[in-house]
């Protein structure tokens, strides 16, 4: 029968570790309301959108809210015009006092009444820093870039303080959380690049930012967590996806997949001897690369093996090497 042959050598190959595991936001922004009693008045985003870093999510009533500061202005006010008073009165006082008109008690006095005045002005201050502050919460901000994607308020909710009103993916990023047994999560180093598949037969790259410090309970996995170079748009939270991590490279002995024949549950190669017979060689196999397979066990390098027209040979079949279609099989 005419075969074609190719030569067993050793040759550098990827190793990579397969995994599956689910999509899930970088991080995650709560965005809650700090206000009490105010009514929301206007929503400015919606699931899905994409919000820079200070953008108005939502608006609440202002109008109490500015009425209170406008009055602590005021108060303000009042406070500075009685501590210039306090003031000029304590230098009237204390020339009096040169002159003998009036006694150490009465000075003392006077001053007593200028740091009264100097509290309340102080006061009045803290006072209208207050009122800013709340009117300042009647616009809510997102507190980072990111996607919205939940939004629990409504207009003309009383919401209270506390209360989450949106929840934003920051920076729109998406991690891979990957599931490894404990023995796989040993070989797996920060850094190490990734690739996972999605739905649509499309892949998307990335790389292992760190690895989880403890193990599952329950399923006895740890999770890796994978930086992804892509954002929310193919990509979304809680999608199901499976991947590879590579871990570098090795020396394999790599065959064509042809070469391999499964009889009986076992995995053969018919290796050709010098008299152009063929003996058949039960090897292990491993990782499948392409159009090669690798050979964990049975081979040792160095053999001549049939590539094509394996599947029609037994023990000790003599055989005619043919030349080969393809350029780079035949040794």
């Amino acid at each position: 029968m005419s075969v074609q042959t190719v030569a067993v050598a050793a040759s550098e190959a990827q190793v990579r570790l397969e995994a599956q595991g689910n999509l899930a936001a970088w991080r995650e922004a709560s965005v809650s309301s700090e206000t009490q009693g105010l009514t929301i008045v206007a929503l400015l985003a919606d699931v899905g959108e994409r919000v820079v870093q200070g953008a108005v999510l939502a608006r609440f009533d202002a109008r109490v809210p500015a009425a209170e500061l406008e009055q602590a202005r005021a108060q303000l006010l009042e406070a500075q015009v009685a501590l210039d008073e306090a003031q000029l009165q304590v230098e009237r006082t204390a020339k009096l006092r040169q002159q003998g008109f009036i006694s150490e008690a009465q000075l003392t006095q006077v001053r007593s009444t200028e740091a009264a005045a100097q509290a309340r002005l102080a006061s009045a201050r803290a006072l209208v820093q207050l009122r800013e502050v709340r009117l300042a919460q009647t616009e809510l901000r997102a507190p980072e870039a990111g996607v919205v994607v939940a939004r629990t308020a409504s207009l003309g909710a009383v919401p209270q303080p506390g209360s989450e009103l949106f929840r934003l993916i920051a920076q729109g990023r998406l991690e891979w959380r990957a599931e490894l047994t404990a023995q796989d999560l040993a070989r797996v180093r920060p850094g190490a690049a990734a690739r996972i598949q999605l739905p649509d037969a499309s892949s998307v790259t990335g790389r292992v930012r760190m690895l989880a410090p403890s193990v599952d309970l329950q399923t006895r996995n740890a999770l890796v967590h994978v930086d992804l170079n892509a954002d929310l748009g193919r990509l979304r939270p809680g999608m199901f996806v499976r991947g590879e991590i590579e871990l570098g490279s090795r020396q394999s002995l790599l065959v064509p997949q042809t070469a391999i024949v499964v009889r009986d549950g076992f995995s053969l190669v018919f290796r050709l001897d010098r008299d152009q017979r063929v003996q058949a060689i039960r090897v292990k196999t491993g990782r499948i690369l392409g159009e090669r397979v690798e050979v964990t066990e049975g081979l040792s390098g160095g053999e001549t093996i049939v590539a094509r027209g394996a599947a029609f040979l037994h023990h000790g079949d003599l055989v005619r090497v043919a030349p080969q279609a393809s350029p780079g099989l035949q040794r």
